[in-house]
Order: C-alpha cells, then structure tokens, then sequence
C-alpha cells in the first residue's frame, strides 16, 4: 500500500471508520493534487452516514465528527489577514 494512501486513510479516519475500498481511494489520489482538499471532500461524504440501529443497540452518526474533520482541511482562500479597518 502506497504511502500517499496511509496518509489519507488517516486524514479520513478510515481505520476508524470505513467506508471506501482502496481502489476508489487509489483513484481519487490520483485525479487529485491537493491531500488536504480532497480529505475535506471526502469527509463530508462521510458525514453523511446515518446512524446504524441493530436490535436494542444503536450505533451513532459520525456526522460531527466527519464534519469537524472536514472543517480542518479547508484552506483558507483570502491569503494575508489584514485590518478591517484599514480601508
């Protein structure tokens, strides 16, 4: 197993919680160029899995998890922070 797929297993939480075959992972890697943006992406199609009920047990949705996840990946497109009240 490739090293770049280790990497995003790990971004994903998938040994946690899987959800994707390598192979899908493998092929997402490489259309991609950016780790980060497509471990966001990802992470939110992960968040929508539902909470899984077996008998008298109920196994939560990770839906706040995947979505803090995602909410660490994301890039931030407005470069340097200056004031506001400068212009």
């Amino acid at each position: 197993m490739s090293l770049e797929l280790e990497k995003l297993k790990e971004l994903i939480d998938e040994y946690n919680y899987p959800y994707f075959e390598d192979t899908y992972l493998l092929e997402r890697l490489n259309k991609s160029s950016n780790m980060k943006s497509l471990a966001r992406e990802l992470c939110i199609m992960k968040s929508g899995i539902q909470e899984i009920k077996l008998g008298d047990i109920t196994i939560p949705s990770p839906k706040n998890h995947f979505l803090m996840l995602a909410s660490k990946y994301r890039t931030n497109l407005t470069g340097v922070v200056t004031r506001a009240d400068e212009y």
